[in-house]
This record gives structure tokens, C-alpha cells and sequence, in this order.
């Protein structure tokens, strides 16, 4: 995955709550899902499309946005029931109303998905963590998370396992936290107590984000984790989708 480098260290030393400021989205996602069992267990992957409009309210101003992008993950639940705990993470870039690019990059957990003898359904509740670029200015949103997905099983490409494909809906909802601005630059120059951004190294942003995450990172696939790191970091190249997936075949 190429990345832009815009590193979040400067986040350990600027970060400030805007209170009443939120994002309320709407995502689709169109794609497969690779389920494999064993013993009483089913474990699965999925690779899909993203798209998410919705709009960021900032300074009591509404700014409304749309984007594209990539998401995938990884699952694991009851080979009985075929109730499925979902991980994933999920980038997209576009532009807002007055024309503004933006990234929201980022990644979510559901529980309650299920699937049937003939097919998927479900709807899930989890929680989402996601960092959004836009302009010059950087923010976090950690909130809610609900999701549905139906589908049908299509022939798979590994005759050991079974695949479906379909279509997933989400909203997304929750308070922003900005981290970087050019105000909190020019202030953070101008103080001879501060530290600056290169004596803050990446692992100490990165450590930043495990601790603010709302989830238990052990739940998650180790190169799964690795890659939300990656993208709650840095701005990512969405249109490089597939071939750095930690999820791909």
C-alpha cells in the first residue's frame, strides 16, 4: 500500500476535544466472503467496494461529503448458529460539498451477522474508530456502528470453503476530536517548551491510537490490526485496493 506521508506525531503533543462536533454517515459495501470451518468453528474474510456520504458537523457548520474507497476484514463464529463477530477496516476519499478533499480511513467491529442454509442476512451492532483528512486539518471519530448484509452463495474459488457475495449498509456515527490544524502548528512553533514533531516518532503516535481504540485489539487478526494502524496514520492510496490486503487470497 502506498501511502502520502503525513504522519500523526504531531497529534502526542496537539490534542484538543471540540465539543458538539460529529459525523453522521452512511456506508455501502458490494462484495464476497470466504468462510472456512473447523470443528465447531467458522472463520471468514471479505474483501469489498466502500462507499460512505454523510455529513461532519464542525463549529455548529454542516459540511456535507461523499467518498469512495475500500473495505475488508475478517470474521469468526458458530458453525451451528453461523452467528459472526466481524473486524474490518475501510478507506475512501472524496470531496466535500464546497469541494474540499477528504479521507476517512478507518476501522469498525459487529456482532450478529449471521448466515443461513441459502443464504446471508443479518444486521450488527459494533463500535468504529476512523481518522478524517480534510484540507488542512485532522480529526478522530470514535462512536457507533450498525450494520446489515444480505447475499446468496456463489461457487467458490477454494473448493474447501464457502463463499458468498452481497451487499452490506452501515451508519456510522460519533464525536470528533481535532488533532492537527494550522493553528495548533503555528502555536506549537512559537512555544519554546514544545516538543516538536520529530522528536515524537511514529510508534509513539501509533502508540496514541492502541490506547484511545474502544476495542480489545487482541480480537483482532494480527495483520488486520497492523493495517488499521497503518491508515489511522496515514493517509492511504485507495486506489492500490487488493494487493497489500491483509485479507487477500
Amino acid at each position: 500500500m502506498r501511502t502520502i506521508g503525513i504522519t500523526l506525531a504531531v497529534a502526542v503533543m496537539c490534542l484538543t476535544t471540540v465539543c458538539g462536533d460529529s459525523m453522521d454517515a452512511q456506508g455501502t459495501a458490494s462484495g464476497n466472503v470466504v468462510l472456512y470451518f473447523s470443528g465447531t468453528r467458522a472463520t471468514g474474510s471479505f474483501d469489498s467496494t466502500f462507499a460512505l456520504s454523510g455529513q461532519l458537523t464542525i463549529d455548529d457548520a454542516i459540511v456535507a461529503f461523499s467518498a469512495a474507497g475500500w473495505a475488508r476484514g475478517a470474521g469468526s463464529g458458530d458453525t451451528v448458529t453461523l452467528d459472526l463477530d466481524a473486524q474490518a477496516t475501510f478507506a475512501a476519499t472524496g470531496s466535500t460539498e464546497a469541494g474540499e478533499r477528504i479521507s476517512v480511513q478507518g476501522g469498525l467491529t459487529l456482532s450478529g451477522l449471521t448466515a443461513g442454509a441459502s443464504g446471508s442476512s443479518g444486521s450488527g451492532m459494533g463500535e468504529f474508530y476512523a481518522t478524517i483528512f480534510i484540507a488542512e486539518r485532522v480529526y478522530r471519530v470514535r462512536g457507533d456502528a450498525e450494520g446489515s448484509a444480505s447475499g446468496g452463495f456463489v461457487v467458490p474459488k477454494d473448493p474447501y470453503s464457502m463463499e458468498l457475495a452481497g451487499d452490506g449498509l452501515f451508519h456510522l456515527s460519533g464525536e470528533l476530536t481535532l488533532i492537527v490544524s494550522p493553528e495548533a502548528a503555528d502555536d506549537a512553533s512559537t512555544d519554546s517548551s514544545a516538543t516538536s514533531p520529530e522528536e515524537v516518532s511514529h510508534q509513539q503516535a501509533v502508540d496514541s491510537v492502541l490506547d484511545d481504540l474502544p476495542w480489545d485489539t487482541a480480537t483482532w487478526p494480527e495483520a488486520l490490526l497492523a493495517e488499521l494502524l497503518e491508515i489511522l496514520t496515514n493517509v492511504v492510496d485507495v486506489a492500490e485496493v487488493n494487493e497489500s490486503s491483509p485479507v487477500a487470497d
